[in-house]
């Protein structure tokens, strides 16, 4: 059986995801280690449970969430596959950085692009891509249907949802990514965001104040 594990990485909090699949290999996703801190971190988690990284899954290209690109590419020789519509995010990344003030490597060459409805084999699980726009135009999640969870990136938080003050974000489509996909999930997958920690479909239907299945949030009555 496949295993995720999860990290907290670089100034902004940012979730990294590996996911262990049971066989050897393992699936980096949002690789955000800025420092050679967090990059040995890794590493030697890596090391320690004996995996190699395989590929790499990007949910969107905002800077915190591909701050160790080009180091993975330089580690293990892994491309990361972003969906099609975030390409200029991915490529604009240093110039962010440089903004924020904060270092970044130079983000490695893409692998190919990631299409909505995609399946991709990660040992005996599969990940569906599914295509959920509004924090970034071409935001996806990936979804484990037997295990029931999902690496969500920056759409649904706790009790929160992503952002949509940033170029490229839409508060319409990020309504409808949440309400029309995320929720069309089972109320008991667990959803694995990019800041905080794990909630499920059904607490954030419920109780999410944003966007929520009663269709009262604060983002649904504008």
């Amino acid at each position: 059986m496949t295993k995720l594990h999860a990290f907290t990485f670089n100034a902004f909090g940012e979730k990294t995801y590996l996911l262990d699949h049971g066989n050897g290999d393992a699936t980096v996703f949002d690789p955000g280690m800025s420092t050679k801190m967090e990059q040995e971190e890794f590493a030697k988690f890596c090391e320690a449970i004996g995996v190699v990284p395989t590929q790499c899954l990007l949910t969107h290209a905002h800077l915190d969430h591909v701050m160790g690109t080009g180091w993975v590419f330089e580690r293990w020789g892994l491309k990361p596959r972003v969906h099609p519509l975030d390409l200029l995010t991915y490529e604009q990344a240093p110039r962010a950085a440089s903004v924020y003030g904060v270092r970044m490597d130079p983000p490695p060459a893409l692998g190919p692009f990631l299409a909505a409805e995609e399946r991709i084999r990660c040992g005996p699980s599969e990940l569906e891509v599914l295509f959920t726009p509004g924090h970034a135009p071409g935001h996806v999640v990936f979804v484990e249907h037997q295990q029931g969870w999902v690496i969500g990136g920056d759409v649904l938080f706790e009790r929160s949802v992503g952002r949509t003050d940033l170029p490229g974000c839409s508060p319409a489509d990020l309504v409808k990514s949440i309400a029309d996909v995320l929720y069309a999930l089972p109320d008991d997958f667990e959803i694995w965001p990019g800041h905080g920690g794990v909630t499920t479909v059904g607490a954030e239907k419920r109780e999410n104040p944003f966007v929520n299945a009663a269709g009262t949030g604060m983002m649904q009555s504008t």
